[in-house]
């Protein structure tokens, strides 16, 4: 992997947590939204650990873990490398171990449903038509991809799904609203790891975005709102256990 695309792929570290679980979850983030692929090799400790803005000790924990799990391959003398197994196979592990406590998900999702149909309007309203335009291409894209796909299908909507909230954002022309949106994304890595792992709700998404985005298309910022909403509810309605 080349150095300037590692410093893309990994952001400076900056939880309360035990920074070695922190590291781990970064990982599994990057293999999760299919950044990084099986067979891919991890940048060495030590430029790994300044990426992330932690110690190598750290860094070396959570190599070990990944490796107990399975999810990466230590090769002696060459670095740590993504294990090769089917990329489905990674989410469907994420989903069983990740616990995301029932009433963060309820928050979190209160959050959304106030915050995310406001910014389909806004976009509606504000996003230049490159904007939308780009929103709608992902659409297509990732419809013709999951055709000819026989597996990898999760990975690519997990990366679906974090690229199309995250450039609706960056269409209103909010940037505090993208801020935030960024700072919810390991909470929606979480979130987004559950919904995947419920047969059909991953294809359901897509074609929600698609109804979205159709609305903005028409600048209608009304439309837009309400699929929006109707797709965070729908969503909520699947991975929030019931009482």
């Amino acid at each position: 992997m080349k150095a300037e695309q590692s410093q893309e792929l990994f952001q400076i570290i900056k939880d309360p947590r035990s920074v070695y679980h922190r590291v781990v979850d970064e990982i599994k983030t990057r293999i999760f939204e299919g950044r990084l692929k099986p067979g891919d090799r991890l940048p060495a400790e030590r430029e790994l650990a300044e990426m992330l803005g932690v110690s190598r000790t750290s860094v070396r924990e959570a190599l070990k873990m990944l490796a107990a799990e399975g999810l990466v391959k230590i090769k002696h003398g060459q670095g740590a490398f993504i294990a090769e197994q089917d990329p489905d196979d990674y989410l469907q592990q994420f989903a069983r171990r990740i616990f995301v406590n029932p009433k963060t998900i309820k928050d979190l999702f209160e959050i959304r449903k106030t915050l995310e149909p406001a910014a389909a309007a806004w976009a509606a309203e504000r996003g230049t038509d490159r904007e939308l335009e780009e929103l709608a291409t992902l659409i297509r894209q990732t419809k013709e991809n999951l055709q000819h796909l026989p597996s990898g299908r999760l990975s690519l909507l997990a990366r679906h799904d974090s690229q199309f909230h995250y450039n609706l954002a960056k269409a209103t022309g909010n940037t505090v609203l993208v801020r935030i949106v960024e700072s919810l994304m390991d909470l929606l890595a979480d979130i987004r790891s559950r919904a995947l792992s419920i047969p059909g709700r991953g294809e359901a998404s897509v074609e929600e975005h698609s109804v979205i985005v159709e609305a903005l298309l028409r600048r209608d910022p009304e439309a837009a709102s309400i699929a929006m909403l109707r797709h965070l509810k729908n969503v909520e309605r699947q991975v929030v256990p019931e009482e």
